[in-house]
Order: structure tokens, then C-alpha cells, then sequence
């Protein structure tokens, strides 16, 4: 078995020329079954071991600047020409840059990502809700829609009526409780003032008005009003527990719960008497 002493190919046959590398074949320069071995100069790397050609100024695999270590190194039969080595390294890098191409790629796609999912919170309107305060409403109080148009026309008639009969006290006391009712608090208020001056042991209206006053965010005039009605009539259970409630709305808590300990202790089986206690409970 024969190798071409030029570029060591193995060659079966008869050629004037070696079928590799184009080298003429001469008698008696051909090696028998030893395989040509060439050298070519090379810059390792001092960090990566990595193989350099000697025209690199830095290592094509880790980076560092390349600081000669230049040493001969054995080829097999096909050795590597600079041309070659330089092809390496160009695929070498361009290995590297398809690697952070596609770290930049993963990169942008999860920023869409969380983009498009924030704007999907926008959209919903997660972000614009508020947190809203867990305070009930006044025990006695009615939950209106809107006003119907005969309430409107009878205020509208009481009205006239009050301003004609300044003295007519029950039709000002039943405007307000009209006025209220139709969430005219103000009006309603200053129809109570005027009843409760002639009548201010009058719970029942005092709180009706303390209400009012809820009604318009004024809890300080509120509790009061409703502590007032409490000197005149102290088992007012009603007053207990919208006392409860506007110290409730009020922060006040310990007061608060007070107020419906002693509204459930007055009359438990009541019905004011067990909304006081469920309250207790839950607050």
C-alpha cells in the first residue's frame, strides 16, 4: 500500500498523479505504509486551550486577547491550511452569532409577552378598580332606585303647603321623611330641624335625621344626633345600632362594637336586635 509523500493520501492503484492533491508521482518517492505527517504553526490559547491561527489577534472561541504561545503541531496527511483554519474560525463565529441572535430573538418575544398581557390587564380594568369600604347602610333606611313621579308630585304639593302653613308642623315633618326617602337630604334635614323645635324628645325623628346626615358623609353631626336622641330615650335600639354602623363608617371600630353589643342586648330576638349581631360578628 503506497501514500503520496506529498500529501500522504493512501493510493491503490497505478497514478502518474496523486488523485488528492494533484502531486506527480515519482518512483522511488513514495513512502510504503507510513503516512506523511506535515506541521503547521498554530496560537493556543492560554485560557481555552483553543487552537488559533497565527493571524488571530484574539481567541475566535473564548475572546482574550491572544499573547503569542505559538507552537508547531502535528497534521495528519490532510493538514490544514491557514485558509482552512480562518474557515473555522468564521464558522466558529458565526456559530456565536447565530447563539446571540437567538438569545436576542427569546429576549424580545417574552418582552411582547409580558407586554400584551399587561395591556390585557388595562383592557379588563384590573388596574381602575377601587377598593371600596364594607359599610352597611342604616338599618331603618330605604334603598331607592329612583323616586316615583306620585312621590315627586306629593312633595311638590307638601312643599307648597309648608311654605303657605309655616305652622303646619306634620305636613314639614312628613315632607322630610318624603324628602329623605327620595334622597333630597338636605331638604329633608331642615324639614326635621323645623318639627324638632317644637318636639325635641322626639327620637324617632332625630335619628330619622341623623340618617341624613350619614347620607351627606357628615358621621361627626351624625353620631350626635343619634347620642341626643339616646339622652331622651335611652332604649332606643334603633339608635344603638345606627350608632354602631356610623362608627363603623367612621373608623371608630371599638366603638362601633359597643354600640352593637349593647343594640343586640336590648332586644336579641328582634330584628334590629340580630342585625346588630351579625354585625358584631362579622366586623
Amino acid at each position: 500500500m503506497n501514500y503520496c509523500a506529498e500529501c500522504g493520501f493512501k493510493i491503490e492503484g497505478e497514478f502518474k498523479f496523486c488523485p488528492n492533491c494533484g502531486n506527480q508521482i515519482i518512483a522511488g518517492a513514495v513512502h510504503q505504509d507510513k503516512m506523511k505527517m506535515n506541521t503547521e504553526e498554530v496560537t493556543i490559547c492560554k485560557n481555552c486551550g483553543e487552537e488559533n491561527s497565527t493571524d488571530n489577534s484574539v481567541c475566535f472561541s473564548c475572546g482574550i486577547t491572544l499573547n503569542g504561545n505559538k507552537s508547531k503541531k502535528l497534521v495528519s496527511a490532510k493538514p490544514h491550511t491557514k485558509k482552512q483554519i480562518q474557515k473555522n474560525v468564521d464558522n466558529k463565529k458565526i456559530d456565536n452569532e447565530e447563539k446571540v441572535l437567538n438569545n436576542k430573538k427569546i429576549l424580545m418575544i417574552s418582552s411582547a409577552i409580558v407586554v400584551i398581557f399587561i395591556f390585557a390587564l388595562i383592557i379588563s380594568g384590573v388596574f381602575d378598580s377601587e377598593v371600596k369600604t364594607n359599610v352597611t347602610q342604616m338599618s331603618d333606611q330605604t334603598s331607592n332606585s329612583g323616586v316615583s313621579l306620585a312621590n315627586m308630585e306629593e312633595i311638590n304639593k307638601l312643599e307648597a303647603a309648608v311654605t303657605a302653613n309655616p305652622d303646619d308642623l306634620e305636613s314639614a315633618l312628613h315632607l322630610a321623611h318624603l324628602q329623605q326617602d327620595a334622597g333630597l337630604y338636605e331638604k329633608a334635614i331642615a324639614n326635621y330641624k323645623k318639627y324638632l323645635v317644637s318636639d325635641p324628645e322626639n327620637a324617632d325623628n332625630r335619628v330619622d335625621m341623623a340618617i341624613c346626615y350619614y347620607n351627606l358623609g357628615d358621621n361627626t353631626t351624625a353620631i350626635s344626633e343619634m347620642e341626643t336622641a339616646l339622652k331622651y330615650q335611652p332604649t332606643h335600639q334603633i339608635a344603638h345600632l345606627n350608632l354602631g354602623i356610623v362608627n363603623l363608617a367612621a373608623r371608630n371600630i371599638e366603638s362601633s362594637k359597643e354600640w352593637f353589643k349593647k343594640a343586640a342586648e336590648l332586644d336579641p330576638n328582634s330584628e334590629a336586635g340580630k342585625r346588630a349581631q351579625e354585625l358584631l360578628t362579622s366586623h
